[in-house]
């Protein structure tokens, strides 16, 4: 059996390097000497004297995969929505940075540029203002809205807007809004019917896949406007007379189920609801209030959202 033994590391300060640097490049002291005085392996001062090693501080490990400013951003990210009640996963964060680095096409040493435990637990070092810690389940018991539970929700929400210095939306109905979404399904169960004594079973002819479903998603602000609808339907490519039916001003988002994914509300977020609110020159910054499905709650809309000033 062999045994391998750890890499040595050098206990030694960037001063000391520096110091020794200086007094052999000054011809106080010879390398052998500086090296004794200041606990700098030769080697190392020799790599530096020779140029064969860039001079400045060292970085232990492997190269960091997101830039500081990435995970600055990731950080933000945990910590807004945190805030808003929506603590995020480590899944949450391993899919961010997956799909940061994809749409990059950087190159990771990850499997499917997904990074794994180690990654993370390295992540938390670098960043110590962010932890981890056991989310408190809420039973439906109480979750029960009551008056003492609304009226905290109102002081919670006072609270987020004094902090991010955006009081002043409550006194503007057009910069509040709602935003909620209805599935249906192209196949509704049909409920009881009537049919000879007898019979066991009835059937009755649907004209919808089973599996097919169309999501609306609807938008409202507290001074009664309605922005641009989207409908989601199932196709790949939405056929021409879906298209036509469409109204001209509404907008049409495409899934493979029908149902909203993270992309396409992105999309109408982009592409919808922030140019309808600098069209109708709406004071920035907004409020838009949606639930915690996880198709609301992604980095790139969260960073998108705090850059054209849509409090999410």
């Amino acid at each position: 059996m062999s045994l391998s033994c750890p890499a040595l590391r050098h206990n030694y300060s960037e001063e000391s390097l520096a110091k020794a640097l200086e007094d052999i490049r000054g011809g106080t002291k010879s390398i052998r000497e500086a090296s004794r005085e200041y606990g700098v392996p030769r080697g190392t001062i020799q790599d530096r004297i020779h140029g064969r090693v860039k001079e400045g501080p060292r970085k232990m490990g492997p190269k960091s995969i997101l830039t500081k400013d990435e995970e600055d951003n990731i950080v933000q990210w945990c910590c807004s929505l945190a805030k808003c009640c929506f603590p995020r996963k480590i899944d949450d964060v391993l899919n961010s940075v997956q799909q940061l680095v994809t749409a990059d096409q950087r190159q990771t040493p990850f499997k499917d540029n997904r990074p794994g435990k180690k990654w993370y637990a390295a992540f938390l070092r670098r960043n110590p203002q962010v932890t981890i810690r056991e989310a408190e389940g809420i039973t439906k018991g109480r979750a029960i809205i009551t008056e003492e539970a609304i009226k905290k929700w109102f002081s919670d929400l006072k609270e987020y807007l004094v902090e991010e210095n955006a009081l002043d939306i409550l006194d503007d109905p057009q910069r509040i809004m709602n935003g909620d979404e209805t599935s249906f399904s192209m196949c509704p169960k049909t409920g009881k019917v009537l049919a000879p004594k007898g019979w066991k079973n009835v059937y009755v002819l649907n004209q919808g896949n089973e599996k097919e479903t169309i999501t609306v998603l609807l938008v409202f602000n507290a001074k009664g406007e309605t922005l641009t609808p989207m409908v989601v339907f199932p196709y790949k490519r939405p056929p021409k007379a879906v298209i036509e039916s469409m109204p001209l001003s509404w907008t049409l988002g495409i899934s493979e189920t029908g149902c909203m994914r993270s992309d396409v509300f992105f999309e109408y977020i982009a592409n919808t609801v922030n140019p309808w609110l600098n069209n109708n020159d709406v004071t920035k910054p907004v409020l838009l209030f949606v639930d915690g499905h996880k198709s609301h709650l992604t980095m790139e809309l969260s960073t998108f959202c705090s850059a054209n000033g849509i409090i999410l």
